[in-house]
């Protein structure tokens, strides 16, 4: 294994070179990612990210990978992990995951979870290797196409009490992105939370230039989730409806592979007990 010159907390990055990180260290796989600093400080205080605790890799004086953690209580999360091009397949991503969850122990987490593409089988045996196990699928869903002309639609609704009853109704916790923390952030903030309900279910989302991404649902069968689903796409101009990781077997999702959603990530959430 080549070692890196020494690993160090992101907090001793800017935003602005972070996000720069960021990028460069998604380069070339299969969904790449552009951040900005407007877009990483928004994942910092939504998602809860530690800089801190978040470990970055350096040759020399260049970064060249970082692994973020985020932290909620006992839970914790991988909020990105990469190397950049040139330093990976030395180790890298491994020093610097073992690191993460030396920070993650530190700082009283008990279970550490994160994503990662099904299809990115490098990163999947790592993370096995470091003891994570495979919970569910996750399925990042995108719909393009128009609802059917007629048919039942929900009504709106207060999203605090709609986000009770999903609280009350769901079978389990939902991915970090869309945890109930994150949508306690979200709850202040622009654009503001909508939310359908319905005799078989709520939905809670959030709308930004005609895009509607889902943040909770839940419904009590896939015509139920149908009807909350066609109501996003017919109210304030909706074009398309992203729906983030929702879990594969999930009503939702079905109604979404229903009416033509195209899959556009498939991942694998995974926890490790600390």
């Amino acid at each position: 294994m080549t070692h890196t010159s020494h690993l160090g907390p992101a907090s001793d990055l800017g935003l602005s070179d972070l996000a720069e990180l960021f990028t460069l260290a998604y380069t070339g796989y299969a969904v790449p990612m552009r951040v900005d600093a407007g877009a990483l400080e928004f994942m910092h205080e939504a998602f809860d990210l530690v800089p801190e605790r978040s470990r970055v890799a350096w040759h020399g004086d260049r970064a060249v990978g970082l692994a973020m953690l985020a932290v909620r209580g006992a839970r914790g999360w991988v909020g990105g992990m990469g190397v950049v091009p040139e330093a990976r397949r030395q180790g890298v991503g491994e020093e610097l995951m073992r690191a993460l969850l030396e920070q993650a122990r530190e700082a009283g987490v008990r279970r550490v979870q994160l994503e990662v593409l099904e299809k990115n089988e490098s990163a999947r045996a790592l993370y096995v290797k470091l003891g994570f196990r495979e919970i569910r699928r996750l399925d990042v869903l995108l719909w393009e196409g128009s609802p059917a002309p007629g048919g039942p639609r929900a009504e709106a609704c207060d999203p605090r009490s709609a986000r009770r009853r999903i609280v009350a109704a769901r079978p389990a916790l939902e991915p970090w992105q869309r945890a109930d923390e994150t949508l306690d952030r979200l709850d202040v903030s622009t654009p503001a939370l909508r939310a359908l309900c319905t005799s078989g279910g709520d939905a809670v989302y959030r709308v930004a230039e005609g895009r509607a991404s889902v943040l909770q649902l839940h419904a009590a069968s896939e015509a139920a989730a149908g009807v909350l689903l066609d109501t996003i796409r017919t109210r304030d101009g909706v074009s398309t409806l992203r729906y983030l990781n929702v879990p594969a077997d999930d009503v939702a999702a079905a109604a979404l592979r229903a009416r033509g959603a195209t899959l556009t990530a498939s991942q694998l959430e995974m926890a490790l007990d600390c």
